[in-house]
């Protein structure tokens, strides 16, 4: 194997060594070798390794380089390698089909080379967010030792129902977008091969193997992310599991992507950010070198309370914890009834028919997308046409807070022995808007299950029972909103659009139009069921923290003049304040002087220890507090 070593940083640290990058070729277990990257300190001691695996070119994704020389300040080790047929790798992309537990499993490969070299302490962390959170995932699933733990965004936990083909229905946007902006076109005929929960599905689903699992794993995702679903599965299965390890859980109100105060379809969340950076070194900090235990007195679950932004007097709109996810819930019930109306009584019999044209579907507007338009938008231009009925609830007098997995039970029927029935909560605002909260879909036919043997095909004018679970979410609908629930057939291009005709599942030809018809009341009461919390279950989140050993963000930070600096001690100890540049050279000693436990600050004036001004830049702030160590990015503009 060729290596190329190359020189990154000289002088730096304690042991005032320099960094290294080397670049292998890594055999995987049937001689295909991939790509990586190895970043770490030129000296003889062993470290832990932190590894990124994946799909988008380790060149350029992943962590810029002064983040790569913080974790290396840190102690760490930080490995990015391409997955199989990616950029630098040799093989087939196969999407995620290799990474996880299955004939081949490259992500155990990395880990088994990773703690075979002579510089490591046999400690691996893996993390990621979207592509590289599901590689994140599948290595975790793949169980091996030395992964002592992990930290995973915005990743789906089951390909089948999350990913691929959720309620039975292939999700077309989503995985025919992503797979060719890949160059992997072949891969949508693969999957589209297997409709049905076959075998080829267990080894895409971790949750098959959560009872042997026992990485800890930082779960971090967003409400109307597209694998917000999987993201609280994963949480909520491993949690339970007795040989797990400690499992983290952070849900903001985002869609796809790394958590932003920025807003989200139409909607601007007050406080919406979260220093996920922070709490991800922490949970590196305990794992790998043994830092404090502070990170598992966090609280378990930390969650953001969705609500009417311009509505922060009713709870809404702030961050919770708790020690699970959901909070103790009763189930309240809204029976669909005639008008139009939602009713806490069932109402008499009766039945609302639309039809639905799969050559017209209602078209997507918003909700939990990857590469289309995402997060809440409003519902009135879909929610007005035809083949869509709706169903609303008087204003509501009092704050209602619903926290879990909505629901819809309908009975149903159809002139076509197949069809898809849509199911959208919507939130009403005063002033008329209706704002997705979060929406799902069944496809009539997987209504006793998604194995072949489950398969049960409609019978003309037969009335059948359904339920369409909803992906998760934790909002307050404000005192003066209303509830809505918008049902129809079809979500395009968010799902591919059914034909009616009982064909096989991704045999879309000869569409035809279905009358579909809800019941309501009698012996066929169709209902929306809501998780409801009924008191307090949590407390807000910014709250005074137990004193420890913490390098604070400097602030201002890009600053000018001057930038202060401030760490908390949790007992006295020699403490050391340097600052290094992006070469890796010290350029001034801010302090080496023994500190009594507190809190205490500095100020750095942008000087260099010589008397020069220092130039514009990036630079670091290391501080050593006897043998814990913490470093923090500051950037100077002139």
């Amino acid at each position: 194997m060729k290596t190329v070593f190359i020189l990154l940083l000289t002088a730096i640290g304690l042991h005032a060594q320099a960094f290294l990058l080397e670049t292998q070729m890594i055999p995987m277990r049937d001689g295909v070798n991939l790509a990586t990257d190895v970043y770490r300190p030129n000296d003889e001691r062993k470290h832990a390794a932190i590894l990124y695996r994946t799909p988008y070119n380790k060149d350029s994704d992943g962590l810029d380089k002064e983040t790569i020389q913080l974790l290396n300040i840190l102690g760490y080790i930080y490995i990015a390698q391409d997955c199989r047929g990616r950029f630098h790798s040799e093989g087939v992309d196969s999407v995620f089909l290799n990474d996880g537990w299955g004939a081949l499993q490259d992500g155990y490969d990395a880990i088994d080379w990773i703690i075979g070299r002579p510089w490591s302490n046999g400690k691996v962390a893996q993390f990621g967010g979207s592509a590289t959170g599901i590689t994140t995932l599948r290595a975790a699933g793949s169980l091996h030792p030395a992964l002592v733990c992990a930290a995973a965004l915005v990743a789906p936990s089951d390909f089948y129902s999350q990913v691929v083909y959720p309620g039975g229905e292939f999700r077309k946007s989503l995985v025919e977008n992503w797979i060719t902006d890949q160059g992997s076109q072949y891969m949508i005929p693969y999957f589209m091969r297997f409709p049905y929960y076959y075998e080829l599905w267990e080894e895409m689903n971790l949750h098959t193997r959560t009872n042997l699992m026992k990485t800890p794993i930082l779960h971090i995702g967003g409400w109307y992310d597209c694998f917000s679903k999987g993201t609280v599965a994963a949480f909520q299965d491993l949690q339970q599991q007795p040989n797990a390890g400690p499992q983290k859980l952070v849900m903001g109100p985002w869609v796809h992507g790394e958590p932003s105060e920025g807003a989200v379809g139409e909607l601007q969340y007050p406080d919406a950010g979260f220093d996920y950076e922070e709490l991800l070194l922490q949970w590196l900090g305990y794992w790998l070198r043994g830092f404090p235990a502070s990170v598992l007195d966090e609280p378990n679950v930390r969650y953001y309370l969705l609500g009417d932004p311009n509505r922060t007097d009713e709870m809404g709109c702030q961050w919770l914890e708790a020690k699970s996810w959901p909070p103790t819930t009763l189930e309240k019930q809204f029976y669909l009834a005639t008008e139009e109306k939602l009713d806490e009584m069932p109402p008499q019999a009766g039945s609302l028919t639309f039809t639905f044209n799969p050559l017209s579907p209602v078209p997507t507007v918003g909700g939990n997308n990857l590469t289309i338009k995402n997060g809440p938008y409003d519902q009135r231009a879909v929610g007005s046409r035809d083949d869509v009925l709706s169903f609303i609830s008087g204003e509501l007098t009092a704050p209602l807070r619903v926290e879990g997995f909505v629901r819809g039970r309908l009975f149903v029927s159809s002139n076509q022995p197949d069809t898809d029935f849509t199911l959208k909560l919507v939130d009403v605002y005063p002033d008329g808007r209706e704002m997705l909260v979060t929406d799902g879909i069944l496809r009539a036919r997987f209504r006793e299950g998604y194995r072949e043997e489950d398969v049960k095909l409609l019978t003309p004018g037969d009335i059948v029972e359904i339920e369409i679970t909803l992906p998760p979410t934790a909002i307050v609908f404000n005192s003066g909103h209303r509830i809505k629930i918008d049902i129809s057939s079809s979500n395009f291009p968010r799902y591919e659009v059914n034909p009616n005709t009982g064909a096989e599942p991704n045999d879309r030809s000869n569409p035809q139009p279905a009358d579909n018809t809800v019941y309501i009341g009698g012996d066929s009461a169709s209902l929306l069921a809501l998780p409801v919390v009924q008191e307090e279950t949590g407390v807000e989140l910014h709250r005074e923290q137990p004193q420890e050993f913490e390098l604070f963000a400097n602030y201002p930070n890009p600053f000018n003049a001057a930038t202060i600096i401030e760490y908390s001690l949790p007992v006295a100890a020699q403490v050391h304040v340097s600052v290094f540049n992006a070469q890796g050279q010290r350029v001034a000693e801010l302090k080496d002087a023994r500190e009594s436990a507190g809190r205490h600050r500095l100020v750095w004036d942008g000087a260099f220890d010589s008397g020069a001004a220092a130039p514009s830049g990036v630079y670091f702030c290391r501080v050593q507090a006897g043998d814990q160590i913490a470093a923090r990015k500051m950037l100077l503009v002139r």
